[in-house]
This record gives structure tokens, C-alpha cells and sequence, in this order.
């Protein structure tokens, strides 16, 4: 069964106190960057304060990523050995343009592994869509390699590439774009990662952007701040409500079968395989998010 999703929240790598912080959030995966959120001078001293971190059993509850810096800088090599070593779970990948990009990326993992002493594969890799030449190869960079278990777009450099101002992901190319990665990773059985919201305190605007996101086929969304993590899983936790009614749906439809019958009528709708399939889902999220 794969792993619940639902929010990822950045923590800038830049500060103990961004840590803290973190250790009491509600987040289901925690992305500590090594990216953006750290100064050149200063990216060797925050890859060893994140060791300490990744080896603090008070983040244990976490999905524990790190997002690395990208390949063509002088960073990657040294973060990827390092946070390996340091048991990390799984690596997420900035500016993933191209099959040979996340496969190289994959190699090196698996050579960190051996070199630690870690199981084969035990290291997922978490892609970010951000680039235009990323939209024409995501369907094949969701399937590179097992090892990769979601894919994130991120909104923000693709519409740097594109020469736009940053918008919103709601409309536009910028939706178009958001719309090819989630379909992109339903195609490969992945998890779709939904682009951060900037507007920190527009909750209001974040609920809606993750309500679109759902509809699209996100199962999760990367967060900026620790306010935003209880709305993202709000949004995409089923209510007792939906549970309730799916439970009800399949009983419905799961009898109708062992009568020989291929559809049902239920509560005014008929009801057919895939429509059941569509109710299992929710129950296998709610089983996923304790609620079952």
C-alpha cells in the first residue's frame, strides 16, 4: 500500500529553529530543503545539521525527504552521499527535465546505499516538474524507475521558464502544465504532488486551489508554511460523511454482484464497477489516515 500524501511541508534547512517547528507539525511528509532556502556560503554546514536532524528519533513519525540541489550544481553530489548516509527516505529532485537526468540520479543513489549500507531501493526519489522541457517528458519521467513514488509540479520556475509573471495555477498554461503532471503520474500509478500555495495568509485561497487540485487528481500539496498543512488535509481527508456513504455504496454493490448483477440502483444513481472502485478509494484513504 502506498503512502499517504496528503500534505509535504517545506522546512528551510537554514535554521534550528525551522526544525523545531516542524517536529510539531501535522504534515504527513517533511521536505527539508537544501535548495532555495539556504545560501551558497552556508550549504555545507546546514547538509550537517540536517544528519543530526534525519537521526532525531522525535522526526520518526514523518515521511523524512530532503530536497537536494540540482544536478548541474556543485552541491548534488555531496548532498546525495550525505543525506543517504544519514537514512533519509526519500530525495526530492529539483529541475528533473529529462529520463537520463532522474536515471543518473538513480544510479548514484544506489551506490550511496551500498556505500552506507542500506537495503537496495530502501531511498525514494520525489521529482520536480518545473521546466518546460519537464512537461513534454513527464510521462516517461514517472515511469524511469521504481524507486520514484510521486511527482511535484512547482508553478513558480516553470513560470519563470515560460516568461510570464508568477500566477496562479488555476488557470492558463500554468493549469495546463499541473494538469499533464497529474496525469502523468495516475498514468504510472504514482502519487501527484499539487504546487505550493504563496499567498501565506489567503487561506481561504489555498482551500480553493487544493479543492481544484483534488479534482484534477492530486492526492497531496506541497506547503510553505506550517498554517497551511491542517486545511491541505483537511481537504484531502474524507469526511465521516463520505466514509459513511461509501461504505453504504459498496454494501449496495458488492450484494448486487453476488446476485449476478453487474449494476445497481442506489439512492437515485446507478451504479456500475468503476464507480464502486472510485468508493474503494476513499475508504483505502481513510484506512490510511486513521480514520478506519
Amino acid at each position: 500500500m502506498s503512502r499517504l500524501r496528503r500534505s509535504l511541508l517545506f522546512v528551510p534547512a537554514s535554521s534550528e529553529r525551522f526544525f523545531v517547528k516542524a517536529k510539531d507539525s501535522p504534515a504527513d511528509t517533511l521536505i527539508f530543503d537544501l535548495e532555495d532556502a539556504v545560501a551558497p556560503e552556508r550549504k555545507p554546514a546546514a547538509r550537517d545539521a540536517l544528519k543530526e536532524v534525519l537521526r532525531d528519533p522525535g522526526f520518526a513519525r514523518f515521511e523524512r525527504t530532503v530536497r537536494i540541489n540540482a544536478l548541474d550544481t556543485p552541491y548534488f553530489l555531496d548532498d546525495v552521499l550525505a543525506m543517504v548516509e544519514a537514512n533519509v527516505d526519500g530525495l526530492v529532485v529539483p529541475k528533473t527535465n529529462t529520463v537520463e537526468g532522474i536515471l543518473f540520479v538513480d544510479r548514484l543513489v544506489s551506490l550511496a546505499e551500498k556505500r552506507a549500507g542500506r537495503a537496495a531501493g530502501s531511498v525514494t526519489l520525489l521529482p520536480l516538474i518545473e521546466q518546460p522541457e519537464a512537461i513534454g517528458n513527464v510521462f516517461a519521467i514517472a515511469r524511469a524507475t521504481p524507486r520514484i513514488e510521486a511527482i511535484a509540479f512547482g508553478h513558480g520556475d516553470f513560470s519563470l521558464a515560460m516568461g510570464i509573471k508568477e500566477a496562479p495555477s488555476t488557470a492558463g498554461i500554468v493549469l495546463h502544465a499541473r494538469c499533464q503532471v497529474a496525469m502523468a503520474a495516475k498514468a504510472a500509478g504514482i502519487t501527484p504532488i499539487d504546487n505550493v500555495f504563496l499567498q501565506i495568509s489567503d487561506i481561504d485561497g489555498l482551500v480553493a486551489e487544493t479543492r481544484q487540485g483534488q479534482q484534477l487528481g492530486y492526492e497531496g500539496k506541497a506547503c510553505i508554511h506550517p498554517s497551511q498543512v491542517e486545511p491541505v488535509n483537511a481537504v484531502y481527508t474524507p469526511t465521516p460523511e463520505e466514509v459513511a456513504y461509501a461504505r453504504d455504496l459498496l454494501a449496495a454493490f458488492d450484494q448486487a454482484v453476488a446476485e449476478g448483477r453487474g449494476a445497481v440502483a442506489f439512492r437515485g444513481r446507478m451504479l456500475d464497477g468503476p464507480i464502486a472502485d472510485i468508493e474503494r478509494k476513499v475508504l483505502e484513504r481513510a484506512r490510511k489516515a486513521g480514520m478506519i
